[in-house]
């Protein structure tokens, strides 16, 4: 319930907030988009659109012909009518049909093919702008998978929507209503001034049902997007669910979100079921009194009755767009939610940007500086305090810590995921700042607690480290890392298919495989991030033997709460709240009988003395307490 307790609580405010891009200029954005990378398209659709307005506003003129010269003219005045003229308008009006038709065809043609082509476009664009934007957004609480998934559907489908159902025929739309008006002009003033009474409804009603309408959708989309994230955890953490058996609570979470949106729902679709109903009232009051107008006209000789014919045809063309563009606007406010979520989104600066004069450096030698580093994601709330650490090159350094100390932390910096807040780290003498993206991290090998695999090969999840790898390479790495034994015994090998998030195998393998996926790519700096507390003793034994060869040559980071796995390692650094405590080789620690002694003797002599440790080495003189 939690999931969604924190949308319901959120602000009217805030969503105004979300959603403070103007109409038009969401409009303008989405325009953009449509023609401005299909720009071939364009000429076309406007000469043919033009053509369909030209042809609807003389097909009225047809049948004013038809009656007063071909059907005798108006009432009262004996006319037998006239067959070569009835045909002449038979002949025209079919010309104009046929012609009107092959343009609508085309019209719509061109609409569904700028509409795809578009959907496609604003789904690459954004899911490339997944792949820029920083971990601070990914991060983010409320930024799930979910609902990113919901941009690159919902939001994208309900765009291709509203440009299928006749956003480029908008214009034309004006177009035919502006001549419409402008032959009911020259036809008959007085009956295009008692058509007009009816204008001043239709914008009174339609205005107050857009403007609460807009509010509607714009929740409308807030709740989809929650439905599509619940359905996302729900269906990622299935195990989690079934292990704990709370199914039933799962569900009524589910069924929560999805009533909310129907709820949702329904209030637009009772706001907008009035609209036909008012539009057809409207326009049948303003008929009534186009008739009795028009027959007194017609009674006094004012205007013929094929004017009134070919007036109430004009009428029609005056009002049936006005309608669509009413229906229009209605499908409007919905995609306009969904377009100011993505151009907002479109429009987001990552946190982390490339300098446009970059470096890349070709060899990296690891040496790694960090000088006064200083490090929040909240402020007031600083993670890591003026750290200033040298990394010899091919030196193994090892983080230790308790949980929220700034281990991670010191490596997503080095690795630039976010950059330090005051200070500066520098890599082979050059501020990370200063170096293209791709320099500092293809020239990583990054092993992490929980490793995501594709649902793919082991071969290809292997081979995602170094993309051109042969088939020789990856089973060579897997040999490196203990892991070609199991792979070989799998059902099909290498060409084992993983399953979703790698579920067919177990934590152990699954680390395996993270690892030789991590060393194919012959990285000068290796990052493991508790890359062995996964692994069952005899695999983490089998590892650690593989690393002493793998590490020879490079610069290494270790973090580890197992501390029989950085024992070895040329340095310890020991971090708490943020500052470096302590620090020298595991020899030098034990001796010096500080904080890290008291980790050793937790693990490996009491396992009880934690809380005797947080008791003697938390307080805020912890610094003069340890060195001293």
């Amino acid at each position: 319930m939690s999931r969604i307790a924190s949308t319901d609580t959120e602000s009217q405010e805030s969503l105004k907030e979300k959603y403070d891009l103007g109409t038009l200029q969401i409009i303008k954005r989405l325009f953009q988009y449509i023609g401005g990378k299909n720009k071939k398209f364009v000429a076309p659709l406007a000469i043919i659109i033009s053509l369909n307005i030209v042809f609807n506003w003389f097909s009225p003129l047809i049948f004013k012909f038809l009656i007063d010269e071909g059907l005798g003219g108006y009432f009262g005045s004996g006319g037998s009518g006239d067959i070569n003229t009835i045909i002449t308008a038979g002949v025209f009006y079919s010309l104009i049909t046929i012609l009107s038709v092959l343009t609508r065809i085309g019209q719509g043609y061109i609409i569904q093919k700028l509409a795809t082509i578009t959907m496609y476009n604003l789904r690459y664009e954004l899911f490339t702008k997944f792949q820029f934007l920083g971990l601070d957004y990914h991060d983010s609480p409320d930024k799930t998978a979910g609902k990113k998934v919901s941009y690159l559907t919902n939001d994208v489908n309900t765009l291709q929507e509203l440009i299928n159902s006749g956003l480029l025929a908008v214009i034309g739309n004006i177009f035919l209503v502006f001549g419409a008006l402008a032959f009911m002009i020259i036809l008959s003033p007085q009956l295009t001034l008692v058509s007009f009474l009816i204008i001043p409804l239709i914008f009174l009603i339609g205005g107050g049902i857009f403007t609460k309408a807009r509010k509607y959708f714009q929740e409308l989309r807030e709740r989809v997007s929650n439905v599509t994230s619940t359905l996302d955890e729900s269906i990622m953490g299935m195990r989690t669910i079934q292990s704990f058996a709370v199914e039933e609570e799962n569900y009524e979470e589910f069924t929560n979100a999805t009533l909310k949106e129907r709820e949702t729902t329904l209030k637009s679709a009772k706001l907008f079921a009035l609209i036909p109903g008012l539009a057809l009232l409207i326009i049948s009051s303003g008929l009534m009194a186009l008739f009795f107008t028009g027959g007194v006209l017609i009674r006094d000789g004012v205007i013929t009755v094929g004017t009134l014919v070919a007036f109430i045809f004009y009428i029609f063309q005056f009002f049936e767009p006005m309608i669509a563009l009413i229906g229009f606007f209605t499908l409007l406010q919905n995609s306009i939610a969904a377009g100011a979520r993505m151009v907002n989104l479109l429009d987001m600066e990552p946190s982390i940007r490339e300098k446009k004069d970059a470096k890349e450096i070709q060899k990296i030698q690891g040496d790694i500086k960090y000088h006064k580093v200083t490090f929040h994601y909240e402020e007031d709330q600083p993670v890591l305090k003026d750290i200033s650490v040298h990394i010899k090159p091919e030196e193994r350094l090892a983080l230790v810590g308790y949980t929220g100390a700034g281990k991670s932390t010191f490596i997503k910096l080095l690795s630039r995921f976010y950059d330090p807040n005051n200070g500066q780290i520098l890599l082979d003498g050059n501020d990370l700042r200063d170096l293209k993206l791709d320099t500092i991290r293809r020239r990583m090998g990054i092993v992490l607690q929980e490793n995501f695999l594709f649902s793919t090969s082991v071969m290809e999840n292997i081979r995602y480290g170094k993309l051109n790898a042969s088939d020789e390479q990856v089973i060579e790495a897997a040999k490196k890392v203990s892991a070609h034994e199991f792979i070989v015994e799998l059902e099909s090998g290498y060409q084992t298919i993983v399953g979703e998030r790698g579920n067919k195998l177990s934590e152990g393998e699954r680390q395996l495989i993270a690892f030789a996926r991590a060393l194919i790519a012959d990285p000068p700096i290796l990052i493991l991030d508790e890359a062995t507390s996964s692994v069952d003793p005899y695999s983490e034994l089998l590892i650690q033997q593989a690393l002493e060869t793998l590490l020879q040559g490079r610069t290494s980071i270790s973090i580890a709460h197992r501390l029989s796995t950085i024992i070895n390692s040329d340095r310890i650094i020991v971090l708490d709240k943020g500052k470096i405590i302590e620090e020298g080789s595991h020899q030098e620690l034990v001796e010096k009988g500080g904080f890290y002694e008291h980790l050793y003797e937790m693990q490996f002599k009491d396992p009880f003395k934690k809380e005797e440790i947080k008791e003697k080495f938390s307080t805020d003189d912890l610094d003069e307490k340890i060195l001293s």
